[in-house]
Formats: structure tokens, sequence, C-alpha cells
């Protein structure tokens, strides 16, 4: 099973083959950032609905580890650009490193 973090700044993009896609294959939807809303409804309207909404990526990534159970696999996959929350893709990329680190260090 994967526990699915999504979001950031929508480029327009039809969401619809995506959410059938998360429906079939994820136990449940982390999601952030200006496209939050916008994909909430939109895999609501194909009846998924475990969803959970957060406003940072270090909520997120704290929300996917309280979720995951062992051998369930946390992915960021945001769907979606990345420059609503940060400057680049690889800064995003880093955040999510840094907040995947901080939960390790915190369980020592």
């Amino acid at each position: 099973p994967i526990i699915l973090i999504a979001g950031g700044r929508t480029k327009g993009s039809d969401f619809s083959e995506w959410a059938g896609l998360v429906k079939e294959r994820v136990k449940r939807v982390i999601l952030l950032g200006e496209a939050a809303p916008l994909l909430e409804q939109v895999l609501t309207d194909t009846g998924y609905y475990n969803i959970e909404r957060v406003v940072s990526l270090e909520e997120a990534v704290a929300a996917a580890y309280r979720t995951a159970r062992a051998g369930e696999c946390v992915l960021l996959s945001p769907a979606c650009a990345s420059w609503d929350m940060f400057s680049s893709y690889e800064e995003r990329g880093r955040a999510f490193k840094e907040a995947v680190a901080q939960l390790g260090r915190g369980r020592k």
C-alpha cells in the first residue's frame, strides 16, 4: 500500500486519470499547497475519501508517518509544480528529505 503526498501549484492539468489511479492503488492521500482543494474535489468526485489536508511538507511527512505501517510506502509524487511553497522541485525534495530525517532523529 502507498501513502501519497501530493499537491503544490496546478498548471491547469486534468487530474481525472490521476484520481482514478489513486483510487485503485493508494491507501491514503495527504494533500498540501494551492492545489489541495482542487485535488480533493477530483478525488472525492471519483469516490475516494481517505484524504488529509495539511499546510506544510513537514506536517505531511508527519501525517504519513502516523498512517504508514510496516511494509507500506510513503511516496512524494506531487502531481503539481512546487512554486507555491518552494523555489524549485529540488528545494521541495531537500525539504522532504530533511523532514524524514527529522523523524528519524526524533525516534532515537
